[in-house]
């Protein structure tokens, strides 16, 4: 049934829609890092927060080192290239830090959206100045059994999703941690190398050729190595890190 040449479904849907949003706009709607109301319900951080995220213009695709120019990699990566591409968005400093730890540590989910969004400007530029080529899967760094019971979510997978539906690239969890190591960050760099060793299994084969591993922070990047050493014992595959932010220790 149509009512000026508009379908009764539609017409209803809309009716009821617009009330709908016209009152969620009304309830409370606080930006995630400095709680005040942000210009709509469905944005999750104010516009003065979200410029002030960090995002250096230029960073080098090997070890996210600051740029003056537009160029993929600084001058020491040039004479050693890295093995896999790393991309973040910025250092981990003020307030994306605390924006990360909304998610990790405090469950807010909508973190990760914004997260995922932030990092997704390099992707985006990334792939369009021809550093990377698009990957065909994103693939979340797996938590252990037990350490996802106990926080109840994944963060990086929670990350993947987002950018999966932003970049339009599908996202999977072929790979599983079958050893239950201590949490990195209460590791020194020397311990971290050789805490992961042996801590992924692959059991998957792939019908791609490129991907992207995802996780929220990188350090050392022993989580990223050791995951795609595993990777690439069962399967030849060009692999990038993708990585919210990269701190030093």
């Amino acid at each position: 049934m149509k009512i000026n040449n508009i379908s009764l479904t539609s017409w209803s849907r809309q009716w009821v829609t617009q009330p709908l949003a016209k009152l969620r706009q009304q309830l409370p709607h606080r930006c995630l890092l400095c709680f005040q109301q942000t210009q709509a319900y469905h944005q999750h951080l104010c516009n003065c927060c979200r410029t002030d995220l960090p995002y250096p213009p230029f960073l080098c695709l090997g070890c996210a080192s600051t740029l003056a120019s537009d160029s993929a990699l600084c001058g020491t990566c040039l004479h050693q290239p890295p093995l896999h591409p790393l991309l973040t968005a910025s250092d981990y400093l003020s307030p994306l830090k605390e924006l990360i730890s909304a998610l990790k540590y405090r469950g807010n989910s909508q973190a990760a959206f914004e997260l995922a969004r932030h990092l997704s400007r390099r992707v985006e530029h990334s792939i369009s100045q021809g550093y990377i080529n698009k990957p065909e899967l994103l693939i979340p760094v797996p938590l252990h059994r037990w350490r996802l019971l106990s926080r109840g979510f994944n963060q990086a997978e929670l990350i993947a999703n987002h950018l999966g539906q932003l970049l339009n690239i599908a996202v999977a969890t072929p790979c599983q941690r079958v050893i239950a190591t201590p949490a990195q960050a209460q590791l020194n760099a020397k311990q971290r190398r050789h805490n992961l060793d042996g801590a992924f299994s692959f059991p998957a084969t792939l019908a791609v050729d490129n991907i992207a591993l995802v996780d929220d922070v990188y350090t050392t990047g022993a989580t990223m190595n050791e995951l795609a050493n595993t990777i690439t014992k069962h399967q030849p595959i060009d692999i990038q890190y993708w990585c919210i932010a990269r701190t030093l220790i």
